[in-house]
């Protein structure tokens, strides 16, 4: 796992190279609003539902529109590297699994542990839980599955998770889809970071209701 020290310095590497890049060009590319001028531009980044603002003067910083919260670290990062990732493309429609993702065979023990393995022992009884958290993010249904939703985690990036549900003869079970244009966007660590980002919000949201 990696520690604070590694988030941080991630962070500050990525700050650099957006500090290098045209903000206008990454918006475009990205799909999100920009706002300000030379003096202070902000670029406004959905993400998972709740808007952050991207300022790059006089230093990157990333912060909460309209919310005193501090955005954590691997947030930060996932948000930086969606804007130096993205390649203003739509996403293709075809659906890929994490191991389908280059490299994503050597990080698949981590991605199941991060993301699939928590959503299926907190929602494979609960299907309907999992829906109602799920519309709660924004999220829009897709036929997969018992349960299946889509979330629209950045504007050019989307991500399935589909549930079946666990009975007195079967074990629940779950995948997480992604569009195959999200290789082109994201490192695959930040992949499975961003897929344990929406699980454990579900997982956040279903507690803070029961």
């Amino acid at each position: 796992m990696a520690r604070i020290d590694d988030y941080r310095e991630s962070f500050r590497l990525a700050s650099l190279e957006l500090k290098k890049r045209n903000p206008s060009t990454l918006a475009e590319a990205a799909g999100v609003d920009i706002r300000g001028d030379r003096e202070r531009t902000e670029l406004l980044v959905p993400f998972l539902g709740t808007k952050h603002i991207v300022a790059f003067c006089p230093d990157i910083d990333i912060r909460k529109e309209n919310a005193t919260e501090e955005v954590s670290i691997p947030d930060k990062i996932l948000i930086a590297h969606y804007l130096l990732g993205a390649t203003g493309k739509k996403n293709s429609g075809n659906l890929i699994t994490f191991r389908q993702i280059p490299d994503g065979h050597f990080y698949f023990d981590a991605f199941q542990r991060r993301a699939r393995d928590p959503f299926v022992s907190f929602f494979g009884s609960n299907g309907r839980l999992f829906a109602k958290c799920a519309q709660e993010m924004g999220a829009t249904p897709v036929e997969n599955g018992d349960f299946g939703m889509e979330f629209r985690v950045f504007p050019r990036i989307c991500v399935q998770l589909v549930l079946w549900e666990g009975d007195e003869e079967f074990e629940a079970d779950a995948t997480i889809l992604f569009d195959e244009s999200i290789q082109h966007q994201l490192p695959v660590e930040d992949i499975a970071v961003l897929s344990g980002s929406v699980v454990y919000r579900l997982i956040g949201l279903a507690r803070r209701g029961q």
